[in-house]
């Protein structure tokens, strides 16, 4: 008897969590953000790969540590202490310098976002011009409730992404162009 009621417990578990992940579960987002700089790729992947050096042209970053590893290799871990005082941290988990690419996600502090994984990548784009892509997916903080948090919502998230990336590559091109 108590095998069968086992049985039973397992085969009804089996049957409602499916429903209820997939009742809750919110969509992958994603932002995609590109820009043009008047200097060779070589140039802006120097500035671009600086793991640690995001707060030279991200004004909404205040400050940047490595706190493991060393900069400009995958595994390294950052700090970001971001203006309003708030602090993340990010791991390198792909460092491509051959394609000019690198990727790193949040491993802990207070995140915007959840899943949260953006690639860098810096291209030619002829006549001595790179074309810098910047792009994420990642799914809301409260993913898991279809009633998230004030300010937590889908369409607030992407709206923080969609106000972020271009302020960063608009900072970036004006960095670099000015050196």
């Amino acid at each position: 008897m108590r095998c069968a009621k086992e049985v039973l417990f397992t085969l009804l578990a089996g049957l409602l969590t499916p429903q209820a992940l997939f009742a809750v579960d919110a969509p992958e987002l994603q932002v995609e953000h590109f820009i043009v700089i008047d200097a060779p790729p070589e140039q802006v992947w120097e500035v671009v790969s600086d793991f640690n050096g995001l707060p030279r042209w991200l004004p909404v970053i205040e400050s940047s540590r490595i706190i493991l590893g060393k900069n400009r290799e995958i595994g390294c871990i950052r700090e970001l202490t971001r203006a309003n005082g708030t602090k993340v941290q990010e791991k390198l988990i792909a460092y491509e310098p051959w394609n000019k690419s690198l990727s790193y996600t949040y491993i802990g502090g207070q995140p915007g976002a959840s899943d949260y994984y953006p690639t860098m990548t810096v291209q030619d784009a002829g006549n001595g011009k790179s074309r810098v892509e910047w792009k994420a997916r990642f799914r809301r903080l409260a993913y898991w409730t279809d009633d998230p948090p004030p300010g937590q919502d889908d369409a607030t998230v992407l709206a923080a992404f969609n106000r972020v990336y271009p302020l960063g590559l608009q900072t970036l091109k004006k960095l670099v162009e000015g050196q």
